[in-house]
Formats: C-alpha cells, sequence, structure tokens
C-alpha cells in the first residue's frame, strides 16, 4: 500500500480505539442472522471480515462459523479486537492490512472463503476494486454482504439533530473525516455490488430500537471520524461540557431512544433463494 494511504487510513480514527472499543453498538443478533442463514453458513465455513474494526462481526459470528480472518490497517484495531475475543472458540487470524491489499493478499496466503462480510466500512473502500478483488478470494457458491446502520450525524431523532448542531458549531458544518471532509457514496450500495462478480443481489432491512444515556453518546462521538477527541484540540472539555448540558435539556433523565434500520446488502455468485 503507499504510504500516504496508509496514513489517511490511521488518520481516520486517530484517538479513538478505546472509544469504539467500548462504545460502538454491536451487531444485532437478527442482522447476523439475515445474513447466516442467507449465505446458509455452516460451522466449517471461513469467512473473510475486511475493516474489522475491533472485532465485532467475529464477535458476533460466535457458534457461526469456523474461521474467520480480520483484516484492518490499524494495529490498535486489532490490538483491541484480540483483547475482545480472547475467549472466542472460533479460529481468529488478524491481519494489519487494508481493503487496498487485497490483491497482495494473493489465494494462496488466504485460501478461499464462503463469504467477505464489509461492516460499516464499505464507505471509505475503492469499492468497485474491492469487489473485483474479492472475487478470487470468495467461493464459488459464496458472497460479499455490506452493511451497517446509520451514524448520529445522520440520525432523525430530536436528541441526534441537537447533538450534530453542537458538534457543527465546533468543527463546522461539514462532516468531518479525521482532518477531510466527508464524501457520501454517490451510487446505492446495490447498484455497485450487482455489477461487480456478486451480481444476485438482495437487500434486507432490519430495524432496532436502541437505548443511550449521556456517556455512552459522547464516548459514541469520540469513536467517530466525524467527532474524534483530537479533532476540538483544547475545546474538548468545553465540547463535552455543552454536550452534556443539550441532552439534559432535552430529557433531564438522560435516556434516549433511537430508532434505526441496519441496511444490509448481499451479493451473491450464483442466485440464490
Amino acid at each position: 500500500m503507499e504510504k500516504n494511504a496508509k496514513k489517511l487510513d490511521l488518520e481516520l480514527y486517530k484517538g479513538t480505539h478505546e472509544y469504539y472499543a467500548e462504545y460502538r453498538p454491536g451487531i444485532p443478533e437478527e442482522v447476523i442472522n439475515v445474513i447466516v442463514e442467507h449465505f446458509d453458513i455452516k460451522p466449517s465455513d471461513r469467512i473473510l471480515d475486511i475493516g474489522c474494526g475491533t472485532g465485532q462481526i467475529a464477535l458476533a459470528m460466535e457458534g457461526k462459523c469456523g474461521e474467520m480472518v480480520c483484516l484492518d490497517p490499524d494495529p490498535k484495531m486489532l490490538e483491541l479486537a484480540k483483547k475482545a475475543t480472547k475467549n472466542s472458540k472460533i479460529r481468529i487470524i488478524w491481519i494489519n492490512r487494508g481493503s487496498k491489499d487485497l490483491r497482495e493478499l494473493l489465494k494462496e496466503k488466504l485460501g478461499t472463503f464462503k463469504l467477505a462480510t464489509i461492516c460499516r466500512a464499505f464507505n471509505w473502500m475503492d469499492q468497485e476494486q474491492v469487489l473485483n478483488d474479492l472475487d478470487a478470494l470468495i467461493n464459488e457458491n459464496g458472497g460479499v454482504v455490506a452493511f451497517g446502520d446509520k451514524s448520529l450525524w445522520t440520525g432523525a431523532e430530536e436528541w441526534q439533530q441537537a447533538v450534530k448542531k453542537v458538534i457543527q458549531k465546533y468543527l463546522g458544518e461539514e462532516r468531518r473525516a479525521g482532518k477531510g471532509k466527508f464524501k457520501a457514496s454517490g451510487e446505492p450500495w446495490d447498484d455497485i455490488i450487482a455489477r461487480s462478480p456478486f451480481r444476485f443481489v438482495k437487500i434486507h432491512d432490519v430495524p432496532i430500537v436502541r437505548n443511550w444515556d449521556v456517556e455512552s453518546i459522547i464516548g459514541y462521538l469520540f469513536s467517530t471520524s466525524f467527532a474524534a477527541p483530537h479533532l476540538f484540540g483544547d475545546q474538548l472539555d468545553r465540547f463535552k461540557e455543552e454536550t452534556k448540558g443539550t441532552l439534559l435539556s432535552i430529557n433531564p433523565r438522560g435516556v434516549f431512544q433511537e430508532n434505526v434500520v441496519w441496511a444490509i446488502t448481499l451479493g451473491s455468485k450464483k442466485p440464490r433463494g
């Protein structure tokens, strides 16, 4: 990987790692069940997780597959992932590489997989290139799944919109992505995947309700690329206090609910039922 690309990958989540491990919502069982059932994942199957972060997919797949190979370009993320999954019965191989390295991680080195999972990370990738590179790594009866839930920045709840305004007050109107600006994918994921070797596409939405408190909201914010702690400089404590005050003005009990939808895009090499 080029040095500049590697640097960019690491800048996105600079200083967020501990918050990411503690405050990022886990993957609901309902979401994992959709994936497992669609691809008929068996305890003997191998799964490739790209952009694994702190190991949330590996945790959620416990008991569902036999082996996972988990890639992430950030060594600190992998360190926390190993810690979180230390009691896992799945055989897990951790590789400090990113999606840009799939071509270099030849089939001979990794073997082949039933499924590649990309959770909350597809936006950061060269999507068409990743899908093409995965062709040689995924079995003929396998596929790829790109899935995620919306971030607080795009949430529609009153408290989410209020917190977003506080972030914008300190960091500007545009959504940050580390030192740069966030660029949303201009094309639906299902259209992108439908042009790839995984052209048999199905979409599945899983609505859930999440509960938050003030601590978990602020912790979540500090796990993101748009509100990483270092972005606030010497105003970090002021931001925390203003966010806390804003939330408590909406609900003095400090309890907040979020209606969220997990959007799951499943792409297969062959038609599936």
